[in-house]
C-alpha cells in the first residue's frame, strides 16, 4: 500500500509575494475566511481582488506558486 504526500497548503500572509507558472501573486489583506490579492502577468498595475483563503491556497498550490522577496514591501517600510 502506497501512502500519498500530502503538501500542506500554503499559509498566507500580508505582504507575500508568490511566483507562479502564470505570473505574480502578491497578497494585500488576509482575514478570517477572504484574502485580498493582486494577480500580476505583465502590466504594472493590478487591480486588487477578494477572494476566499481556500480558493487562494489551491491556486497556489496547482500553479506551482513559490514565495519570492517582496522588494515592494522593503521599500514601503524604509
Amino acid at each position: 500500500m502506497k501512502l500519498k504526500k500530502t503538501i500542506p497548503a500554503p499559509s498566507l500572509e500580508k505582504g507575500q509575494l508568490w511566483k507562479t507558472e502564470k505570473g505574480l501573486v502578491e497578497i494585500m489583506e488576509v482575514g478570517k475566511t477572504l484574502t485580498h490579492y493582486r494577480l500580476f502577468q505583465s502590466q504594472k498595475r493590478a487591480p486588487t481582488n477578494l477572494g476566499r483563503i481556500q480558493m487562494v491556497q489551491d491556486y497556489l498550490k496547482n500553479n506551482g506558486g513559490k514565495l519570492v522577496k517582496n522588494d515592494r514591501l522593503t521599500k514601503v517600510k524604509a
